[in-house]
C-alpha cells in the first residue's frame, strides 16, 4: 500500500483519491471555479460530511474522511492544519441538530480545535 503524503499541496488530491464519494464534490468544484480553491473546496467537503452524517452516521466514507482530516491536522504543515481548522471545523453548522452527534465522531485533537469556534 502506498503511504499517503499529507501536505497542503497534495491534500485535496489525497482526499478525493482516497474517498470516491468526494469525486462528484470535487468535479462540481472544478466546474464552478476551473481550479482548486482549497479553502472553498473544504467548505464543500464540510457540507458533504454533514449530509452524509444526516443520512448515515455510521458511514464508512465519513469515518474515512474524518480519519484523513485527523491525519492532516497531525501533519507538521501549518497551512494544512489551518485548512482543516478554518475551512472544515469552523464551517460545521453548530445550529444543526446533528452537531453534537457529529462532534462525537471527531478525534480528540479535532474536537479540541473545534472548541475554538464554538459559540459561547
Amino acid at each position: 500500500m502506498t503511504k499517503l503524503i499529507f501536505n497542503f499541496t497534495s491534500f485535496i488530491k489525497v482526499l478525493f483519491e482516497s474517498n470516491s464519494e468526494l469525486v462528484p464534490v470535487y468535479d462540481e468544484h472544478i466546474d464552478d471555479y476551473d481550479e482548486v480553491l482549497e479553502h472553498v473546496f473544504m467548505g464543500d467537503v464540510t457540507r458533504f460530511a454533514v449530509e452524509v452524517y444526516k443520512n448515515d452516521p455510521d458511514s464508512k466514507s465519513l469515518k474515512l474522511l474524518l480519519s484523513l482530516l485527523d491525519k492532516a491536522f497531525s501533519a507538521k504543515d501549518t497551512k494544512l492544519q489551518e485548512l482543516v481548522s478554518v475551512s472544515f471545523l469552523e464551517n460545521l453548522p453548530q445550529d444543526e441538530e446533528c452537531y453534537s452527534g457529529f462532534k462525537g465522531l471527531l478525534s480528540e485533537q479535532l474536537l479540541k480545535e473545534l472548541t475554538l469556534y464554538e459559540s459561547k
